[in-house]
């Protein structure tokens, strides 16, 4: 990993979530890229005077203007944040740049993905007044139409590490291509991967032995404590399924696979959605399977 991008909005929690790209940028000796997309929009009025300034124009000129200058402040004030932190910390190799842009956010993020190409794209999951409706849409709008790697932070106060690692099986063919990925990817943090498939009770077929299949091709890994396979059946309550496991085994990451069919649409089961994922307040990885 060499190249990690941050879309940021100044938000509360900006500062957790660059914490989790500097976490990922020690370990791989990387470069953070801050990127932020301020709103470049002038709407013109119309007048009914030929040869006059329009004054609402000036205005709405005058306001970009504040809105870029501040946009500049802001993360002036950011970039010094970090520099100063990566000095306190002695974190050798971690190297930090940015870009500000003027433009639509979710075309804007999508432009630098591409030109940028990183190795991981790093944001939160919500934005400023908690607004998952903006920027929560970004952030899955990212994930649905990146080919790298895409964690999602929550508004949390600390940095929760990634120990203990949650994969939602889905149980297709992508998944050993995904697990072998997710080693490879935190081999470094020493983790405990529990790959796990949550199945409604009323729906078993032959996920079991599907999830044997899969457990077969990491013998080595399971001997070695890296790695456990398990499903997981439940009643009715898809989220205290989750939630229980998820705080049963301490987990601070839960990594899945975005369908193309629709971002989280049965991802892992009929009953597990995108709104059960939000709600365990856990940082997410999208992982894209690799051609």
């Amino acid at each position: 990993m060499k190249k990690i991008l941050v879309p940021v909005d100044f938000s509360g929690h900006t500062d957790i979530t660059c914490r989790y790209a500097l976490e990922l940028a020690k370990t791989y000796k990387a470069e953070i890229r801050i990127f932020h997309t301020y709103f470049d929009q002038i709407f013109l009025a119309d007048t009914s005077f030929p040869d006059t300034l329009d004054m609402s124009t000036i205005y709405n000129e005058e306001l970009m203007k504040e809105i870029f200058h501040q946009a500049e402040r802001n993360i002036k004030e950011l970039l010094e944040k970090l520099d100063s932190y990566i000095s306190k910390e002695n974190l050798s190799g971690v190297t930090i740049t940015s870009t500000l842009v003027g433009g639509e956010i979710e075309h804007e993020l999508k432009m630098v993905v591409k030109e940028y190409q990183p190795d991981i794209v790093v944001m939160g999951s919500r934005g400023k007044g908690n607004n998952i409706n903006v920027w929560g849409r970004v952030s899955t709008f990212i994930v649905d139409h990146a080919l790298v790697p895409v964690m999602t932070i929550p508004e949390l106060k600390t940095i929760k590490g990634f120990r203990n690692l949650l994969f939602m099986a889905d149980l297709t063919d992508t998944n050993t291509n995904i697990i072998n990925q997710i080693l490879d990817l935190f081999m470094p943090y020493s983790p405990r991967l529990s790959v796990v498939h949550f199945l409604n009770k009323a729906k078993i077929k032959d996920e079991y032995d599907k999830m044997k299949g899969l457990q077969t091709r990491f013998g080595k890994e399971e001997k070695q404590n890296l790695i456990s396979f398990e499903v997981k059946e439940f009643e009715e309550d898809n989220q205290k399924a989750i939630d229980d496991y998820v705080t049963s085994k301490e987990i601070d990451l839960i990594v899945f696979h975005p369908h193309k069919r629709g971002l989280f649409y049965m991802l892992f089961t009929r009953n597990i959605t995108k709104k059960n994922l939000f709600a365990t307040n856990i940082p997410l990885l999208a992982i894209p399977v690799k051609d």
